[in-house]
């Protein structure tokens, strides 16, 4: 049986939903190009790539509540809830939620003020291309700890646990943006409604919380067999490092690019595995008309067994499972390329080998 999530907050982008009238969303099962499972579908590790979205189930109250406010909305926001991954769907997961907005403007604001046990993170990107990687192409409010926030470049939002968060408010979507959300640990989503009050709206004490940018000081550690496999790939592929979290005291490790064009002769990342999980996420920027139409092609190993990814995709590896090498066979539409390490101890990168009886 399903768990009913209660309290959701931004959960599964249900509440934010709430703000918007029916017939302004794009369900999966509605657009054209809906998602295939891949060719590796009956693989023992299929289980671990998801392509898709699926609603999690939710209390009889928050759907009445979800109900009364579309009736009540003037957004205007149109979006489509593209793919997610959460227990739900496959037992031992984190809750990993993303979507695409495409346009519109909203008055409101959606979702209420919540905190909850876990470290989230929520992550605002623009579409404008290499160049204008940085730019959203929108203006979207966000209130972090009671203090207002006006976004309108790519960023990353670190919220760690019992840090209150909301509402939001989508002010302006001019051109498409990718808004996502998920968590660092493991575990059911549950959060608790706080007393919202705008005193501190104007203070900046959870600026810090905000990335921009890449620290290039703190990227993963190099391995020199990547390192050696990069210099003789002959690898034409045009990219933009975008964000990520290691500039932020304290977050998780995240990591953000963009993949353009072009294509690897050789994979790189050699196999693999470490004691905390791994979410990679391949996101084609295939438009509106088609979402989920063909990216490119791109090779990623789990275990030995091999997967070939022609659509967007979220890919779970679980702690101690091994995995990699990857390859960018094809890359014909922009590739949003992110990986992020769930239960990792003090935000460090953990480059480690493969298993010892993997090693020849």
């Amino acid at each position: 049986m399903q768990r009913i999530y209660r309290n959701i907050g931004i959960w599964g982008f249900l509440v934010i939903l709430a703000s918007i009238p029916p017939g302004r969303t794009s369900e999966p099962e509605a657009v054209s190009g809906a998602p295939q499972r891949e060719e590796s579908s009956e693989k023992k590790y299929s289980k671990y790539f998801f392509y898709d979205y699926e609603a999690p189930e939710i209390s009889p109250e928050v759907a009445k509540e979800r109900e009364e406010a579309q009736k009540k909305s003037d957004s205007t926001v149109e979006l489509t809830r593209f793919i997610n991954m959460n227990p739900t769907r496959l037992e031992g997961t984190p809750y990993m939620d993303f979507n695409w907005l495409w346009k519109g403007s909203s008055e409101e604001y959606a979702g209420s003020e919540h905190v909850h046990d876990f470290d989230e993170f929520i992550g605002l990107l623009g579409t404008k291309g290499p160049e204008d990687p940085r730019d959203l192409g929108g203006e979207i409010e966000f209130w972090l700890g009671g203090e207002k926030y006006q976004i309108t470049e790519s960023c990353l939002i670190y919220i760690p646990k019992g840090l209150k968060h909301c509402p939001l408010r989508f002010t302006r979507i001019d051109t498409p943006i990718f808004f996502f959300s998920g968590s660092f640990e493991l575990g059911e989503y549950e959060s608790r409604p706080t007393e919202f009050t705008d005193a501190n709206a104007a203070e900046r004490n959870y600026a810090k919380y905000f990335s921009y940018f890449e620290n290039p000081k703190k990227i993963p550690p190099k391995d020199d067999s990547v390192e050696d496999a990069l210099q003789g790939n002959g690898s034409p592929i045009k990219s933009s490092g975008i964000m990520s979290m290691n500039s932020i005291e304290g977050a998780p490790y995240i990591q953000f690019a963009w993949l353009y064009s072009g294509s690897e002769e050789k994979p790189t990342h050699p196999e693999h595995a470490h004691s905390w999980g791994e979410v990679f996420g391949y996101i084609g920027f295939a438009g509106r008309e088609d979402p989920y139409g063909p990216m490119g092609e791109v090779e990623f190993w789990v275990d030995g067994e091999k997967h070939v990814i022609t659509k967007s995709c979220l890919v779970w590896m679980p702690p101690d499972l091994p995995h990699c090498p990857v390859r960018f066979a094809r890359i014909d539409k922009p590739i949003l390329w992110f990986t992020l390490g769930v239960g990792m101890e003090g935000g460090e990168y953990d480059f480690s080998k493969p298993p010892a009886d993997k090693i020849e």
